[in-house]
C-alpha cells in the first residue's frame, strides 16, 4: 500500500481524486448544498489541509449555502478585498468580467488579501458563468515551494520580514476605472496601510513551513536595499513557476474551488474573451497564524 492509498483511507465521507502527489484533488459524490453533518465537515477540513486545493463539480448553491460551506472552515466575515458585493450578502464578493464592468486582473501569483494584518485563511469560489475557452486558475503550493529552496538559504529567510501592500498590486488601476475612483483610492490608502509578515511562516494545522510572499502584494524585503530585495524576491517568486508545485483547474459551470490561502498562491489565467462571473467568499479566523 502506498502512502497515498493509506492517506485516502482516512476519509469516511469523501471520494477523493488527487491531481498530483503534492497539491490539488477533486472530491466526488458530495453535495455542498448541505454540509451540516459533522463527519462530512471534519473530512472536508482534513482534506483541505492535506491537499491544499479541493474541486467540486456540478454544484448548485444559493448564497446562503455558499456561506454555509465557508463556515465549515472559518468565519466568512473576516477579510474582504475591494470587489463589489452580492446584493443582500455583504460577505459574498462578485468577480465579473463583462462589458462596461471595471476589471481587476489577477494574472499574477498571489495569496488573497495578504495586505491585511490578519489575512483570510481560505477561499470558496463558485462559478456562475464561464467562457467557452480559457480562464483557468493555477495554484502553487507555497509549502512545497519552500521545501525546494536550497537548504543553506532557509535559515536566513526565516530571519526576514516582507512588506505587503495593496498599492503594489493592480488595485490602483482598478480604482481608476470607478466613479469617484480617486476618492475611493485615497480612502483605501488611509484604511489599509502596508503590513509586515514573516517571509517564512508555519502552518498552524500541518506544522509545515510556508514561503509567505507573492508578486501581487509583496513590495519588498524589510531591511534590505531595493536592489537586494528585488533580487531575492525574484528568486523566491520563481519557485512558484515550477510545474512540480502546481495544479491547474479548467473551470466548468457550477464548479466550486476551495483552497487554503495560507499554504498556496494562485494565478487567474487572463487568456479568454467573453464574460465570466464568479462568486467568492473568503473565510478566516481570529488569528491566521
Amino acid at each position: 500500500m502506498t502512502y497515498l492509498d493509506a492517506s485516502l483511507i482516512r476519509y469516511a465521507r469523501l471520494k477523493i481524486e488527487p491531481h498530483s502527489p503534492l497539491i490539488g484533488a477533486t472530491v466526488h459524490g458530495v453535495d455542498l448544498s448541505d454540509v451540516s453533518e459533522e463527519e462530512l465537515r471534519a473530512d472536508l477540513r482534513k482534506a483541505l489541509a492535506e491537499f491544499q486545493v479541493l474541486y467540486f463539480r456540478k454544484q448548485t448553491l444559493s448564497p446562503e449555502q455558499h456561506l454555509a460551506v465557508a463556515r465549515v472552515f472559518g468565519d466568512p466575515e473576516k477579510a474582504k478585498a475591494f470587489f463589489p458585493r452580492l446584493e443582500g450578502y455583504n460577505a459574498v464578493e462578485v468577480l465579473e468580467t463583462a462589458p462596461n464592468v471595471p476589471r481587476y486582473g489577477v494574472d499574477q501569483w498571489h495569496s488573497d488579501i495578504s495586505f491585511y494584518h490578519n489575512p483570510p485563511t481560505g477561499t470558496v469560489l463558485y462559478s456562475k458563468k464561464i467562457p467557452q475557452l480559457g480562464a483557468d486558475t493555477v495554484w502553487a503550493s507555497a509549502t512545497r515551494a519552500f521545501e525546494l529552496l536550497p537548504e543553506a538559504l532557509k535559515p536566513y529567510l526565516a530571519t526576514l520580514e516582507a512588506v505587503h501592500s495593496f498599492e503594489h498590486s493592480g488595485w490602483p488601476a482598478y480604482f481608476d476605472q470607478l466613479e469617484n475612483g480617486r476618492d475611493r483610492y485615497a480612502k483605501a490608502r488611509s484604511e489599509y496601510l502596508p503590513v509586515v509578515h514573516p517571509v517564512v511562516r508555519t502552518h498552524p494545522v500541518t506544522g509545515k513551513k510556508i514561503l509567505y510572499v507573492n508578486p501581487n502584494f509583496t513590495d519588498r524585503i524589510k531591511g534590505l536595499s531595493r536592489q537586494a530585495s528585488d533580487a531575492l524576491l525574484t528568486l523566491l517568486f520563481g519557485r512558484f513557476e515550477k510545474p512540480e508545485v502546481q495544479v491547474r483547474l479548467r473551470w466548468e459551470l457550477d464548479t466550486v474551488a476551495i483552497w487554503d490561502n495560507r499554504s498556496t498562491v494562485h494565478y487567474a489565467v487572463n487568456d479568454y474573451v467573453g464574460e465570466r462571473l464568479l462568486h467568492r467568499v473568503t473565510f478566516g479566523e481570529d488569528k491566521a497564524f
